[in-house]
């Protein structure tokens, strides 16, 4: 089980039951929900017939009768499809998940065994790491965990609404477990389950060696720097709260990755500097693990990988690729999306649509007595490979691709599946219906801000605007570069005038600045911003304020917008 999390089945499992023992009670519905590199999959959820009476006091706790399951499948009956759909848990990294998971999982044992069928899988729970993750929330209970993260969902106690809010909690754990712990492997998080907590009276060992308070670090953003005994720096990081950062090294639990723990050993000191927002910290971060070098950084830094789609159209005749880094290839870069699903998705509808090669050459050579290939013959490519297909005919292919993935006309992918999503509502089938309103939602939020990182077309010119305590931290992006950082005084009046006043010459920069299909050649660094800015609006534009200066805005819009800090 050491793989990596987001190459692991997760299977989010509750049961109902007619009461508290799984050696005399039975199941009366059972939901089943797989998560894949932090997406929901795969769904199912069932009424069963217990065989036994249903106390009262359970009707009402969960609403289940005995009239409800009567005519319901017994165990037996969909034993075969429920221990098919946890899949081949034995030779792929598959867990089992639930909140008080050991509950779900014995009873789902028992009623394997009563049939002969050999049930044993590795078992996380979110409570369990709830009691890591959330030491300050009181109750650790599925409602308040929920509560927590802004799940909402209408029945306690039946199997799909728990297994359903345990899911999205443990998407929610997983993607703090990669961002903030830096856990990259499966088995780091069932350990994390069981280690031991610390708290403020039972300091860790680490805590009483440096001599340092956690107290004594601000609630601000900013990013840290672990240094040995000369002062060298060991380590840095970013955070959007110091203290709750640094706590997760040293205060929470006992049980870190092998690599955290390497370089906790060698900490002789920790420092920070504060930045003005989230942003701005990830933008430092990158900036001095360039600089500095960072020994611990190269061997434990990660980045969740956000995937983008790829046309290579610096070539003559281009192809269509996931890809998880852009270059200064001159290619166009679609994304970052959420999901490598919708990315997977797009992938699967350009390839069924548009007659784009699929070689695996990356430059094609074209030739008379080329042989063509297996998807010239299924009718999915024209062969341009052998002239069947002209080098104009290609690439008028190759903007319908273009056109299908940024527009929201007719033909365009988000038209698709908001199409197919409504076929499928009106035909019931809701899951397949949820699945398309996601990847539309990815789509969407892609396109509203940066449609194709390229430096021959893209002319996107964005203003964020990130709130704090205090002020605001304004942010200028061109081409998904970072051009000019401001920070707005919100009880200065006068400060937030004269930094309107300053802002005349950068809004002209923008506004009139290089032309829309000017060539840029960017540099290591720039690319490196340019990820981060990007990954950051992908992940963050909900949540802040995102203002895109587009043709038809004057200046008075743009100072309007600035204007409202």
């Amino acid at each position: 089980m050491n793989s990596a999390i987001l190459e692991t089945e997760f299977v989010v499992c509750d049961v109902e039951t007619t009461g508290l023992s799984p050696s005399s009670n039975r199941i009366t519905e059972i939901a089943l929900i797989k998560v894949l590199n932090g997406e929901i999959t795969e769904r199912f959820t069932t009424l069963i017939n217990p065989g036994q009476h249903i106390p009262l006091e359970i009707t009402h706790l969960t609403g289940i009768s005995n009239s409800d399951v009567f005519g319901k499948p017994a165990f037996e009956e969909i034993s075969s499809t429920i221990h098919s759909f946890f899949g081949n848990y034995e030779n792929k990294p598959i867990v089992f998940v639930g909140h008080n998971a050991a509950f779900d999982y014995k009873f789902l044992q028992h009623s394997f065994a009563r049939t002969e069928r050999f049930f044993d899988m590795k078992v996380l729970c979110t409570c369990k790491l709830a009691r890591r993750l959330l030491k300050r929330l009181r109750s650790k209970s599925l409602i308040n965990v929920a509560s927590y993260f802004g799940i909402k969902f209408d029945r306690q106690h039946r199997a799909y609404d728990d297994a359903l809010a345990t899911a999205k909690i443990l998407i929610n754990f997983l993607d703090l477990l990669q961002s903030e712990y830096e856990f990259d492997k499966t088995l780091e998080v069932l350990r994390f389950q069981n280690s031991r907590i610390y708290t403020s009276d039972n300091k860790s060992p680490a805590l009483k060696r440096l001599k340092i308070e956690l107290k004594d670090f601000p609630k601000l953003p900013g990013v840290y720097f672990m240094r040995d005994k000369k002062g060298d720096i060991l380590y840095i990081g970013k955070a959007k709260n110091l203290r709750e950062r640094l706590s997760t090294y040293f205060r929470y639990n006992s049980e870190l990755p092998p690599r955290i723990s390497r370089l906790i050993s060698c900490v002789a000191s920790v420092d920070y500097e504060i930045t003005g927002s989230e942003l701005s910290a990830l933008i430092l971060e990158s900036n001095l693990i360039k600089k500095h070098k960072p020994r611990f950084n190269s061997a434990m830094k990660r980045f969740r990988f956000h995937p983008f789609l790829k046309i290579d159209i610096q070539n003559e005749y281009p192809k269509i690729d996931k890809v998880y880094e852009i270059e200064n290839d001159g290619a166009n870069y679609y994304g970052p999306f959420s999901s490598g699903m919708t990315v997977n998705r797009l992938l699967k509808d350009i390839n069924e649509k548009f007659y784009i090669r699929k070689c695996d050459a990356k430059k094609l050579k074209p030739a008379a007595q080329h042989p063509t290939c297996m998807y010239h013959e299924i009718g999915k490519c024209n062969a341009p490979c052998n002239f069947n297909e002209s080098k104009a005919e290609y690439k008028d292919q190759v903007m319908k691709v273009h056109e299908f993935l940024i527009s929201d006309n007719g033909t365009s992918a988000q038209r698709l599946y908001e199409e197919r999503m409504q076929e499928y509502s009106m035909g019931m089938e809701f899951e397949r219906a949820a699945f398309l309103r996601d990847r539309v939602n990815d789509i969407k939020r892609v396109m509203s801000y940066q449609k194709v990182i390229t430096p021959a077309i893209n002319g996107k010119k964005i203003i964020i605007k990130c709130r704090t305590q205090s002020y605001t931290e304004i942010f200028f992006i061109q081409n998904g570069k970072l051009v000019k950082t401001y920070k707005v005084d919100e009880s200065n009046s006068e400060d937030q005038r004269n930094i309107l006043e300053e802002l005349t010459d950068t809004t002209e920069y923008l506004y009139f600045s290089i032309s829309k299909f000017a060539r840029h050649k960017f540099t290591p660094q720039e690319l490196d911003e340019i990820k981060v800015i990007s990954n950051w609006l992908a992940l963050n534009r909900d949540r802040n304020s995102v203002f895109e200066i587009g043709e038809h805005h004057s200046k008075e819009d743009v100072f309007s917008f600035l204007s409202a800090v």
